[in-house]
């Protein structure tokens, strides 16, 4: 029999713009609230005391810190909201409004523990994904809150395995895609000549090595044959 996280449907949301709400300003929260922010959401952080980190993108105006506790009408208007209080009663009451309000949930924290087999009664609308970022490229992994450390250890080892040559690599094969589908006479040419760049590791070498306008050429010319 399959287990809840393997149901999961794996998505990347668009959150550029959106009000997306945070409750809680423990070293959880600032860690969602920072994630969110690189999304490009509209943050709002609800929490009587938070940490300095959170104080500090608060300070710059980068999200919005209401120092107090939880009120359903601090979800008008949001789009998702994440519970990431210490307090089980504060992470169901928030569970409750979202549910009332149609605001997508993610518990960072437990509203209640299963006492025999210690598993959350309740995990939310989605779970978020320790993920490696390199520009346009996202690299992301779960264990479905089985595993912390297994997930820690593996982005370890993308991080290392996915260095920063990938952002301007990325960068470039995007830029190709687009000349590709304005000077190749058919979709299907265009297509082809994608497969033969994407194919090409040393563009992604030369780049690392710093001849990122070599790569260019070397990338172009492969829509000429």
């Amino acid at each position: 029999m399959k287990s809840d996280a393997a149901q999961l449907y794996p998505v990347a949301l668009n959150l550029r713009g959106k009000r997306c709400v945070v409750v809680g300003g423990g070293t959880v929260g600032a860690r969602k609230a920072q994630a969110l922010l690189e999304a490009g959401a509209q943050v709002v952080v609800v929490a009587p005391e938070v940490t300095e980190a959170i104080a500090e993108l608060a300070a710059q105006g980068r999200l919005e810190h209401c120092p107090k506790k939880f009120e359903a009408s601090d979800l008008t208007g949001a789009f998702l909201v994440i519970a990431a209080t210490d307090a089980p009663s504060v992470n169901a009451f928030v569970a409750d409004v979202a549910r009332a309000s149609g605001v997508l949930l993610n518990l960072a924290a437990p509203v209640a523990t299963n006492e025999t087999t210690g598993a959350e009664s309740d995990s939310g609308d989605f779970v978020t994904m320790a993920t490696v970022r390199r520009g346009e490229l996202l690299l992301a992994l779960t264990t479905g809150g089985a595993g912390p450390a297994l997930s820690a250890r593996l982005k370890r080892d993308l991080d290392a395995q996915f260095g920063p040559e990938w952002e301007p690599y990325v960068a470039l094969l995007r830029d190709v895609r687009g000349e590709a589908y304005r000077r190749l006479a058919t979709n299907t040419d265009a297509a082809a000549a994608l497969r033969r760049i994407a194919a090409r590791d040393d563009l992604r070498e030369m780049i690392a090595a710093g001849d990122e306008q070599t790569a260019r050429q070397e990338a172009m010319a492969c829509l000429s044959y």
